[in-house]
């Protein structure tokens, strides 16, 4: 009867063992599909976002891998990992100037050719050219020229100095512009759109539409419009420091003018000197007002004592006793 017993035992905890066996086994059944779902629920709903981020041309959803790329090509290369070694020296600043000067010359009546033939041959033989040349005449046939002369920043003050012996020079003005720190700014707003188009071109492969090739062509034409507006006004700076510029202006006398000019000028110093002495005299006047004033009441005190005296010292006239 125990023998009964243990069996009847032994099967009922089998068949409960079975039991719960199957009950976990269905339950796990059960939560998979129910994980799995979610997941895939969670990557279509990220799949959607990107694809409206798209669509509404907004380049700002990208990925961050891709903007940290980006942000490498900025600051002018790959990013550098912690255990690189990094070169803590930096490039020395190169000075960029540019040079003007402005010569007068005044020369006698028909020289302004000879001139003009020895200036341009000093220009040519520096390395320079003529960038621009006007000239009129007047009635007397008396020349009025300007000539504009580049010249290489390296030899400028040497012509500048030989161009002088030519005539007779009324004024010289020079003049330096530095644009270092507009050229440093520029290469580097050059490197940086540098980067953003190589950026944005690399983003044309991966467009999966219409719209993403639209948006990426629009910000693409922005950034090389004005990468080309850098690039020019850097070639622009680059053209005026390596070459200085010299304006000679030219003006013909004739001997008559020189001499009517002489004598008014001379009439006209004289008025000057003569206004000068009047101010001169009217300030010196003001200056000994108050010691003229001084002496004045002095004097009229003098007098009416002088003439109190004499009117007390004079005897009256007696009349004659007959």
């Amino acid at each position: 009867m125990t023998r009964k017993r243990w069996i009847c035992v032994v099967t009922a905890a089998c068949i409960l063992l079975v039991l719960v066996t199957a009950a976990v086994l269905g339950c796990g059944e059960g939560s998979q599909p129910g994980l799995y779902d979610t997941v895939d629920e969670s990557l279509r709903q990220q799949a959607d976002t990107a694809k409206s981020g798209w669509e509404s041309g907004t380049i700002e959803t990208l990925s961050a891998e891709m903007m940290e790329e980006q942000d490498a090509y900025a600051a002018g290369g790959p990013s550098v990992t912690a255990d690189a070694p990094v070169s803590s020296t930096l490039p020395q600043l190169q000075l960029m100037v540019i040079k003007t000067a402005l010569m007068e010359m005044e020369t006698a009546k028909g020289d302004y050719a000879k001139i003009r033939e020895d200036a341009v041959a000093i220009t040519s033989a520096a390395g320079g050219y003529v960038e621009g040349e006007s000239a009129s005449r007047d009635d007397e046939g008396l020349t009025y020229a300007t000539l504009t002369l580049r010249i290489p920043a390296d030899k400028f003050d040497g012509v500048v100095a030989e161009v002088s012996a030519l005539g007779e020079v009324v004024s010289t003005q020079v003049s330096t512009n530095d644009v270092s720190a507009e050229y440093v700014d520029l290469e580097s707003r050059l490197r940086h759109l540098q980067a953003e188009e190589e950026f944005y071109l690399s983003l044309i492969a991966e467009a999966q539409t219409v719209q993403e090739m639209i948006t990426i062509r629009e910000h693409l034409n922005s950034i090389q419009l004005e990468k080309e507006q850098v690039q020019g006004r850097i070639n622009f700076l680059d053209q005026q420091v390596g070459f200085s510029t010299l304006t000679l202006s030219v003006d013909e006398k004739s001997p008559d003018e020189e001499d009517v000019e002489g004598f008014w000028a001379s009439v006209g110093d004289a008025f000057i000197n003569f206004g000068r002495g009047l101010k001169k005299l009217g300030i010196g006047f003001f200056y000994a007002l108050p010691y003229l004033v001084i002496l004045a009441v002095i004097a009229m005190i003098v007098w009416l004592l002088v003439r109190r005296s004499r009117r007390r010292g004079t005897p009256g006239e007696q009349p004659d006793v007959g």
